[in-house]
């Protein structure tokens, strides 16, 4: 049998742009969305801060007095009266606004000043500043009597910005669910239960649990990438029985009284040796490249390898079923056709072109049984957890898929005198 996986990894090799390609463009396509997408899913703590002005057009003194004259003018008791008062004494819109923007938390992405109206539109036009958040004429009088009152606003807190972008969303974002804490708030207020605390400020970020770690972009595309290249090996050895084929070169081994199998076993274990191959030299040239898997342990590394080495020997059973296709199928277009919709359709399903959470539940269970998709959910987990025992059950059912599709790719090969 030897002598038959010899001749299958020479034909690979000899043919040299097809061996490259399969070598190389994982390699390049990683490195590629690496940079492409590196900028929308980059890590928190490079963060691009943006600079705003606080702009205030409201006299605030003047809206306190206004609300004054308007509960004298209530048909209410004194009493009532002098308790909404002192209410009001405790409360400070714009104050309020001015401690969230100040907050520390808020204070890592954003930078804040106070400037006149002229001042921050100018800063705006001239791209020295990304946003302005204005305080209208009105808004103190207007806040007030909205949460003590009941009246209808007619004033709101307003974000400018030369150009919509993701960081001027979330600062929308912040900013109304600030507000709406306020408002609840003034609302407690209203039943005579506010403080004068701080409102507690809309949380946003990303949670790290401890002993938890968070996979990133770049790590997807490897798993990804990689095993979408490892499914199509089995279809570029399968195909190379093509020529085989038309040759006779099936038809001289079985005249020379050999096993017809060993054919089918040297296919199998050429594809497993490629595709292992392929997969630790992606996986090394992309961590030297980008380290991609910073201070990981040796232990890390080992498992690692065993939950692609099992990958690789699911490929090599896949390429058993596409070289008895090949075989059976007299039309090469139809064979080419027929493998290529299979590892499309498992690329799909499997996460290898969009993440599985991008799915229907039912299409997420049946992606998870995919090889490729069965090799991400464990190499996810394993990068999260780094549990071993995590990748002892992905490990057996990969192992057992090949052990499979072998039997498979047995069954559908073709006996004597039908090739």
């Amino acid at each position: 049998m030897g002598s038959f996986i010899k001749k299958d990894l020479l034909v690979f090799w000899r043919d040299r742009k097809e061996m490259l390609m399969t070598l190389l463009l994982p390699i390049i396509i990683i490195v590629v969305l690496n940079y492409a997408f590196a900028g929308i899913f980059n890590d928190d703590k490079e963060a691009t801060k943006l600079d705003i002005a606080f702009v205030q057009v409201d006299d605030e003194e003047k809206g306190f007095v206004q609300f004054k004259e308007k509960i004298q003018q209530l048909g209410l008791s004194q009493a009532e009266k002098e308790t909404m008062l002192e209410h009001v004494e405790n409360l400070s819109p714009i104050t309020l606004i001015r401690n969230f923007i100040n907050n520390p938390d808020v204070k890592e992405w954003v930078n804040a000043k106070e400037l006149t109206w002229e001042e921050a539109t100018d800063q705006v036009e001239s791209g020295e500043l990304d946003a302005i958040i204005r305080v209208p004429e009105g808004f103190t009088y207007e806040v007030l009597s909205t949460v003590m009152l009941g009246d209808k606003s007619t004033t709101a807190l307003t974000i400018h910005a030369a150009k919509q972008s993701t960081e001027v969303t979330t600062l929308q974002n912040i900013v109304n669910e600030f507000v709406n804490s306020l408002n609840m708030n003034f609302a407690l207020g209203r039943e005579g239960t506010l403080s004068a605390a701080e409102p507690v400020l809309p949380q946003g970020g990303r949670e790290v649990v401890e002993g938890i770690d968070t996979y990133t972009i770049s790590q997807y595309f490897i798993v990804a990438i990689g095993t979408l290249f490892g499914l199509f090996l089995a279809q570029s050895v399968a195909l190379k029985t093509v020529t085989e084929k038309r040759e006779r070169v099936f038809n001289r081994i079985l005249l020379t009284n050999s096993n017809p199998m060993h054919f089918l076993l040297g296919k199998t274990v050429s594809t497993f040796i490629l595709a292992w191959l392929q997969l630790m030299i992606t996986i090394t040239v992309t961590q030297l490249l980008l380290n991609i898997f910073p201070d990981k342990s040796v232990s890390f590394w080992f498992g690692m390898v065993l939950v692609f080495t099992s990958f690789s020997l699911m490929v090599a059973g896949l390429s058993a079923i596409f070289t008895s296709i090949t075989l059976n199928l007299k039309d090469s277009n139809a064979v080419s056709g027929l493998t290529t919709l299979i590892i499309m359709s498992l690329g799909v399903l499997g996460g290898s072109f969009f993440p599985l959470e991008g799915f229907p539940e039912l299409l997420q269970r049946i992606g998870e049984w995919t090889p490729n998709g069965l090799t991400m959910i464990a190499m996810i987990e394993y990068i999260q957890f780094s549990q071993f025992s995590d990748l002892l059950l992905p490990i057996v059912v990969l192992v057992a898929m090949s052990v499979v599709c072998f039997v498979i790719g047995m069954f559908m090969f073709p006996k004597r005198g039908r090739v």
